[in-house]
């Protein structure tokens, strides 16, 4: 007999647009089974014509989707990579960042985001700030 998965709801933004739509994703065994529009949230839920978040289901379940940081190995373009911590990864950004600044100043780093939702501007504001530089991008007018 098949045991019975229990559906769970979570609360999301649509990530495909920029109008970053407020979605309701079902969840069943760890994977998203449904999308639909979350008029409840008190967000905007219904500016696409059409549901483009259904492609959440494919983005979260991609066999090419990274999962964990990896290290390149051999030449760029050689598609050898080694799977490292999030230590490793991180201390490994964090010294090649520092190491610019030292070198070229603070204002070689450039915080570059795709479409910030909620806190995401904040944060990497609050961590622009802390470095030093000025350069805060994105797309939208934030």
């Amino acid at each position: 007999m098949k045991k019975s998965v229990e559906r769970e709801w979570k609360h999301v933004f649509c990530h495909v647009c920029p109008s970053h739509c407020a979605r309701k994703v079902a969840v069943e065994d760890g994977k998203i089974v449904a999308v639909e529009p979350d008029p409840e949230s008190g967000y905007a839920s219904a500016k696409c014509v059409y549901n483009k978040s259904e492609i959440m289901k494919e983005v979260c379940t991609h066999p090419d989707r990274l999962k964990f940081p990896q290290k390149r190995l051999g030449p760029k373009g050689s598609g050898k990579w080694k799977r490292i911590s999030w230590d490793e990864a991180l201390d490994t950004i964090a010294k090649k960042i520092l190491k610019y600044k030292a070198d070229f100043g603070p204002d070689s780093l450039a915080m570059i985001l795709g479409e910030p939702k909620e806190m995401e501007f904040a944060f990497a504001q609050r961590f622009a700030s802390a470095f030093g530089t000025a350069n805060t991008v994105t797309p939208g007018n934030y």
